[in-house]
């Protein structure tokens, strides 16, 4: 009983999320599990941040943490419980599988000046005090970003972070716990960190152009 309770508000809660952010997304026929969160830190009016395409399903916790930013997900694509973190663009092709527990950042978050992220520390206090979410007014202009691309038939595995700028290419196999900090070519495993080739995946088990 304690149980389908739970589920009750468990999905009342996601149904209250969803009704609010829904605006700022299209999405075709696909599926959004009772944990999935859009928030956008200073949401310009009119703007979609969030594209999907069909059939796809996503688990996953999705963060603007400034106005800016574009999200894209495919179709036929599973993204488990991960974190999405944008701040340009960030895109999933078709058949794409992510495991829980991975990150995806498309910028650095704080410049590598010290001033700017003694800066930054103020302007959170600032925000805080004043009663605003704590990076409301942060200043992304001196920070670096870049967008992130995962190919058609990609799969990431779980607790990876894939970091500003790279290319995840077609097909290609992301190890467990990998951290990906340059383009990963199209139809090979990668892993370790930084994340590197291991190997080809063999052409049988390729897509062949159509």
């Amino acid at each position: 009983m304690i149980g389908f309770i739970l589920k009750k508000v468990r999905r009342l809660i996601f149904f209250r999320h969803y009704k609010n952010v829904e605006k700022y997304i299209t999405v075709g026929k696909s599926h959004f599990f009772e944990s999935f969160r859009l928030t956008i830190i200073k949401p310009i009016k009119n703007k979609i941040y969030l594209n999907v395409g069909d059939d796809s399903i996503l688990d996953c916790k999705v963060l603007f943490e400034s106005d800016t930013g574009e999200v894209i997900v495919g179709n036929r694509v599973y993204i488990g419980s991960s974190n999405i973190i944008c701040k340009s663009r960030i895109e999933f092709g078709d058949n794409v599988f992510v495991a829980w527990g991975s990150y995806f950042y498309d910028h650095d978050s704080h410049s590598i000046d010290y001033r700017e992220r003694e800066n930054d520390i103020s302007q959170q206090l600032e925000d805080y005090r004043a009663g605003r979410f704590f990076i409301e007014n942060k200043n992304w202009s001196v920070v670096n970003t870049k967008p992130i691309v995962i190919g058609a038939n990609a799969w990431i595995g779980m607790n990876c972070h894939i970091l500003k700028g790279v290319t995840v290419g077609e097909g290609a196999i992301i190890g467990a716990g990998s951290v990906v900090t340059r383009d990963i070519p199209a139809w090979t495993i990668a892993g370790g960190n930084p994340a590197k080739v291991i190997k080809e995946i063999p052409d049988e088990y390729r897509r062949k152009n159509q």
